[in-house]
């Protein structure tokens, strides 16, 4: 009898492993996987320099998780400041800094790079990243938070001169016993650190819009004088709250002459923020507005991307062919399927600032865009259903598995019950037959 409750309870254990190895590999398989964070920060020794000095900017990435390869574009105002160096990782100018540290076979929790910057001239201006890609060894990309770095510059020291065409020519100068004070008073460039500006700077239009983010406190900005000796300074840029806020940027010649730019800067709320970034970054997907600038088509989100024709069909894939789609009263080139043209998605050829073209996908009916990876979009015409590369199991099947495991043990723990029952009955039985009445 003890022989055959061993057998059981070994086969009872053995039948727990098998259900086990199969169903714990399954629910660890459906389990969402959480992409790893990473941190960019951006830092200078002091954010105060005199036009002329050299100083540095040091960007650091970091994350508990090692990583191997960081891209990134560093953009700065390049009326203010001048790219000198950043070593063999670092390199460009015109406004924006690629740093390209890839193929690395070590993986580390924390990579730094020191980049070199001259101060031209008097302003406010900003560094922040653009297109940032952090992964590991096995391509995974990591979700990215960055800063954003502002430096002062204000005069004295040897300033580097501007390029000619940012400067007005000085007239040359007649013998006069007066001294002519400029009465210029208009500025050649005016940008701001928010989501969004309209309309596009123009030195006679008075008023425009800027839009930021619930945690902006203060409004930054960058600006080119219209001549060497006007006083730039913001007014009521404090405290701003949610909803409209006015902000002046009031301009003065060197002869007093004022002139005021009015700043309408709508902030958002916390709730409105958090929806805007959860639609940026958690779907992928980003909302974005048209305009027209000279002869090219832009789409601007927080990041700006030129509308570019195919040159190359081979950039197509097979089966499209070039149409056209109507946004914010812009047409704007597409491609769709040649034998569904009224397919849901489009294809556009995108560039980013400093980067080169690349494919999109344009969903007509959500107005989103998200970078083109081929996949997607052939699971999608097929009829199939976008997910990502796991395999997910149905709820009710695991629920299912769950109960039938609990019966199967409940009733194997019953079965063996019953035989030590019966055990115990069988020897009480014996042990009565053997009393000597």
């Amino acid at each position: 009898m003890k022989e055959k409750v061993t057998k059981t309870a070994a086969l009872f254990l053995a039948i727990v492993f098998v259900l086990v190895s199969v169903i714990l590999p399954v629910m660890l398989r459906s389990a969402p996987a959480h992409a790893a964070s990473a941190k960019v920060d951006f830092t200078a020794k002091s954010q105060n320099v005199k036009a002329g000095d050299v100083f540095h900017v040091v960007c650091t990435v970091s994350s508990t998780k090692e990583f191997n390869d960081v891209e990134m574009n560093l953009l700065y105002d390049a009326a203010l400041f001048q790219f000198v160096q950043g070593g063999s990782k670092a390199g460009g100018d015109g406004g924006v800094v690629r740093i390209s540290s890839v193929g690395n076979e070590d993986a580390v929790k924390k990579k730094t790079f020191s980049l070199q910057f001259k101060a031209l001239r008097k302003g406010s201006g900003s560094f922040i990243d653009e297109n940032v890609k952090i992964r590991d060894a096995s391509g995974e990309n990591f979700s990215v938070s960055a800063n954003l770095l502002t430096v002062n510059v204000s005069d004295g020291g040897a300033a580097a001169p501007l390029p000619s065409d940012a400067l007005e020519p000085e007239a040359t100068p007649e013998p006069t016993p007066e001294v002519v004070l400029s009465t210029n008073n208009k500025l050649k460039a005016l940008s701001f650190n928010g989501l969004s500006m309209t309309p596009d700077f123009n030195p006679e239009v008075l008023e425009y819009k800027v839009n930021v983010d619930y945690k902006t406190e203060v409004l930054y900005f960058s600006y080119v004088p219209g001549h060497g000796k006007q006083k730039v300074r913001l007014k009521d840029n404090s405290g701003l709250v949610p909803g409209e806020n006015t902000v002046k940027v009031v301009v003065s010649s060197e002869s007093g002459d004022k002139r005021v730019y009015k700043i309408q800067v709508v902030k958002e709320t916390e709730e409105q923020t958090k929806v805007r970034e959860k639609s940026e970054n958690g779907s992928s997907d980003f909302a974005f507005s048209v305009f027209q600038k000279k002869n090219s088509i832009f789409i601007q989100n927080q990041y700006q991307f030129e509308v570019v024709n195919v040159d190359d069909k081979d950039v197509l894939p097979s089966g499209y062919v070039k149409t056209s789609v109507e946004l914010d009263g812009k047409s704007v080139p597409a491609y769709t399927m040649e034998n569904d043209l009224e397919n849901n998605y489009l294809l556009m050829y995108l560039k980013g600032v400093g980067g080169e073209p690349t494919l999109y996908q344009y969903d007509r009916e959500e107005k989103t865009i998200q970078r083109y990876t081929g996949t997607m979009v052939q699971k999608v015409n097929e009829g199939g259903h976008v997910a990502d590369e796991v395999e997910i199991v149905p709820n009710a099947w695991l629920y299912a598995a769950i109960v039938f495991l609990m019966v199967l043990v409940l009733a194997l723990l019953i079965v063996i019950l019953n035989m030590v029952l019966r055990r115990k009955i069988s020897k009480g039985r014996r042990e009565l037959d053997d009393l000597d009445f």
